[in-house]
């Protein structure tokens, strides 16, 4: 990490679990421009206190973070120092203390809060979570906490798991609209780009969309502003279920490899690269979604960036990839590729051999290509476009 980042001086577990300075910079920006009613941050339980200050610094607001552990709280302390500015940071401040026992934490009645975050722990290591896993409560920390917004103008930021299951989704979405009826909520997915959805959040109230029920952001490495957002007025789960119906390929037809994280959040179809181009999903589960058209979908260098890999079907073979690359060699020698890239499940010892195999048969000046199986098990031969 650069040592010119403001979270340089978090370390150990805690930096593994906090947000990176860019995602949560990226958010902050995002609501800042939700233009919310002046008045405090709330973090109900702010770990390292890395988004509690990005949400302070970009909305110039004071703050203040509620966190259990007193050495989590110091380093929350210490970034609040690094971060804001003397003005808002002489006006904020870390408590050290339960939320659940607001009886407990010394804030001045007469303080209103804009936007209350909560980001729970919780279990790590394990491939689904359930929400009576996540420290503290979300939905009993919320109703304990949720007179302190200003009235009509207050918005929630909620994070999640991304292994929640549909099911504890709904649940969660349920007991949300108990505690805050009058609240809109916007359930966002948000990705990296490496091949997973990395954050799961519900945002209420004044950060809600006004027509939004599910977003999916895909953060962009570097710059804040160019992140890319698609939203749609449906919940993935309020999606009807439609079974792929064209499967088939044909040789000549462009193939890409759409980034799983967007299918995850349900909400390919409201992608406007996919809806203003005539195709087809012929895949959507697993690691490698596949959709097929007839043209480039754009040129676009970050709408692209939810492209993994697109090519022109050049061939489209029989063939189990265990028994060897032979054919391969000999298909990618006609069609003049320098490079072969298998894109499709193999054993991870296997993987490396094949590939150098292929690596090392091909011509040395050519065009680049890859290899993709197909929803009926057979395999395309792709030339990059």
């Amino acid at each position: 990490m650069s040592k010119n980042l403001p979270d340089r001086h978090i370390d150990g577990i805690l930096k593994q679990l906090s947000t990176p300075w860019i995602i949560a910079l990226e958010r902050a920006y995002r609501v800042k421009k939700m233009n919310l009613e002046n008045g405090f941050i709330l973090d109900l339980a702010c770990g390292s206190g890395i988004q509690l200050a990005a949400y302070s610094s970009q909305l110039n607001m004071p703050c203040i973070g509620i966190e259990l552990d007193a050495e989590r709280a110091a380093v929350s302390e210490n970034t609040l120092n690094e971060i804001l500015n003397f003005d808002i940071n002489s006006q904020s401040k870390i408590i050290t203390g339960n939320c659940l026992h607001k009886e407990k934490i010394n804030i001045d009645k007469n303080i209103l809060f804009s936007l209350i975050h909560l980001d729970p722990a919780r279990p790590t290591n394990i491939q689904s979570h359930t929400i009576s896993e996540m420290e503290p409560n979300p939905i009993e920390a919320l109703d304990i906490w949720k007179n302190n917004l200003i009235k009509n103008k207050g918005g929630v930021i909620l994070d999640l798991s991304p292994r929640l299951s549909k099911e504890q989704c709904i649940e969660l979405m349920e007991e949300l609209k108990r505690i805050l009826p009058d609240f809109k909520q916007t359930w966002e997915w948000s990705s990296q780009g490496r091949g997973r959805v990395d954050r799961l959040s519900v945002w209420l109230g004044s950060v809600a969309g006004e027509n939004t029920k599910s977003r999916y952001v895909r953060n962009h490495p570097k710059d804040i502003e160019k992140s890319i957002v698609i939203e749609s007025e449906k919940l993935p789960w309020e999606k009807e279920n439609v079974p792929l119906k064209n499967t088939t390929v044909e040789v000549g037809e462009i193939l890409s490899i759409v980034d799983p994280a967007l299918i995850s959040s349900g909400l390919e179809n409201s992608w406007e690269a996919i809806k203003n181009s005539e195709g087809r999903w012929i895949r959507k589960e697993g690691r490698r979604p596949l959709f097929i058209h007839s043209n480039k979908i754009t040129d676009n260098e970050e709408i692209n960036s939810l492209i993994s890999e697109s090519g022109v079907i050049r061939s489209i073979i029989e063939h189990d990839i265990n028994e060897g690359v032979e054919q391969l060699i000999e298909i990618g020698k006609k069609l003049e590729l320098k490079t072969l890239t298998l894109r499709l499940k193999i054993s991870p010892e296997l993987q490396p051999i094949l590939q150098s195999k292929l690596d090392r048969n091909l011509i040395d000046i050519g065009g680049l290509g890859f290899v993709i199986k197909l929803p009926n098990n057979k395999l395309a031969i792709c030339t990059k476009i």
